[in-house]
């Protein structure tokens, strides 16, 4: 398969004896978020800001990364930084020559792909440049159906209006038709019938989300926290591998479904409250409540992961945990295999609406080889299951924390912006008693509070992110692949 866009431009500069880059790139096409994020997930990180930002990236950069001291104007760098770095002038008019660049230079990925795979043979003036657009993105959204939002809103109030609401399949209607929506520019339209389900689930967490907490997971673990006990409950003597994709949407991993074959047993699971990746995660490979002093990062989830099933009988030979990939050459012994993903995470923060997340999420799809990663482990007689810690949300910022408020906040780093932890419950209180104008979308858990609609404590007029107990947090896949 021909490469795209971007992968030439990543191997061009990749392909470098020196594994720092200075460029000059005037037309500012590096310094897009989801370029800087994809670059990002494929071992270039790109460093703006001031000479002193990017020294002190250059003092503490790894040997197995690239960094990309990327800057508008031609700037000097200090003599021990030019003998170790390669310097050139990136534009992207090197890549798709025959275009009117000011026309395409914020164009979405998919459509700069298409621009890229066009055999042009005459320069495109501004007007060409912008017919040739229009019918490369007509063609692009004509290629599905737009949604019948009628009969979307029927089904959705066909399965509210019953005493009992399987949750299960309306998750299940809401993501098939977010892809459509974000295609079709239909997602407006259907957020308002999202929103309006998010407030029957905001009720159905009220009344039930303890009972999720302890609930039996012999048949199917209804929340995260209970994913371990139901692995070792039913298979505790066959491989298994356990994927965590963080901030996997159940939509996101639509994009990917049909393209793993085989049986799939696709369930809905309910994820930590707050929706946060300390949490919710932690949770998974705790296989219990999680605790608020727990200090996230891959050795602390190795080290649960591996005494789960160290009090459950195992060898530690036969306990794997793998962050970013798999190394199929020391496979053979394990049976059981984590596997954690955090790119996807990354593309969600650095995405400012649900359209620039798809096109991130399908490049994302391809450079992680997800696909191929579940088939391969198949292949090796693995029983695959895919999860997630929590979703995600485009999100409305409301406002961003001001003076006071931001006193005692943020004690496990999250990077959502849907939630605020305080150090004191005095600090709580004093927060709700200034903000009675959103104490009705607010959810109070002790010293924590969090949105229940698409509010985020942020000035960024729209933003992707999570943090909350909104529908599209919280309702995650959880996905049983059979071994061939």
């Amino acid at each position: 398969m021909d490469k795209g866009l971007l992968q030439n431009i990543i191997d061009d500069f990749k392909g470098f004896n020196k594994n720092t880059l200075l460029i000059e790139n005037n037309d500012g096409f590096l310094f897009r978020k989801d370029i800087r994020s994809i670059f990002e997930s494929a071992g270039i990180n790109i460093i703006l800001g001031t000479q002193l930002e990017q020294r002190i990236a250059f003092e503490l950069k790894s040997e197995d990364k690239v960094i990309a001291l990327v800057t508008k104007d031609k700037v000097r760098h200090l003599e021990d930084i030019r003998s170790q770095s390669v310097a050139f002038e990136f534009s992207i008019a090197k890549y798709l020559p025959a275009y009117h660049i000011p026309t395409i230079i914020k164009l979405d990925i998919e459509v700069l792909d298409q621009l890229f795979m066009e055999n042009q043979l005459f320069l495109l003036n501004q007007k060409e440049t912008k017919t040739l657009v229009e019918y490369i993105v007509h063609k692009l959204r004509t290629k599905i159906r737009p949604l019948d939002l009628t009969s979307i809103e029927a089904a959705l109030n066909n399965e509210l209006s019953k005493i009992t609401i399987d949750w299960d399949a309306i998750c299940h209607l809401i993501s098939k038709s977010i892809p459509v929506a974000i295609l079709s520019g239909q997602m407006k339209e259907l957020k308002i019938q999202i929103n309006q389900a998010n407030e029957h689930f905001q009720q159905y967490l009220e009344s039930s989300y303890k009972q999720k907490i302890n609930s039996s997971a012999i048949k199917k673990p209804q929340i995260v926290s209970k994913i371990l006990e139901y692995l070792s409950f039913n298979f505790s003597d066959e491989k298994l591998a356990l994927i965590v994709v963080d901030g996997l949407s159940y939509w996101q991993y639509e994009l990917f479904a049909d393209q793993i074959s085989g049986i799939k047993d696709q369930q809905v699971i309910f994820s930590w409250l707050p929706s946060i990746t300390q949490l919710s995660r932690q949770a998974i490979f705790r296989g219990n409540k999680p605790t608020v002093d727990y200090i996230q990062n891959p050795t602390n989830e190795s080290k649960l992961w591996s005494s789960f099933w160290k009090d459950k009988g195992l060898d530690v030979s036969q306990i794997g945990y793998s962050y970013g990939g798999v190394d199929f050459k020391n496979i053979h012994s394990i049976t059981k295999l984590a596997i954690v993903y955090k790119d996807l995470d990354a593309h969600m923060h650095h995405s400012p609406d649900y359209s620039m997340l798809f096109g991130l999420t399908k490049d994302w799809i391809g450079r992680s080889q997800i696909v191929s990663v579940i088939n391969r482990l198949r292949s090796h007689g693995f029983k695959v299951f895919l999860t997630t810690d929590h979703g995600n949300i485009e999100a409305i910022g409301w406002r961003g924390l001001k003076g006071r408020e931001k006193l005692g906040t943020n004690k496990s780093g999250s990077l959502s912006t849907r939630h605020i932890e305080y150090s004191e419950k005095w600090l709580t209180e004093e927060f709700l008693y200034a903000n009675q104008d959103i104490k009705d979308v607010l959810k109070v858990d002790d010293h924590t509070i969090y949105f229940q609609n698409d509010f985020s404590f942020s000035n960024e007029p729209e933003l992707v992110t999570h943090g909350g107990s909104h529908i599209l947090e919280v309702l995650i896949p959880f996905i049983e692949i059979e071994h061939e």
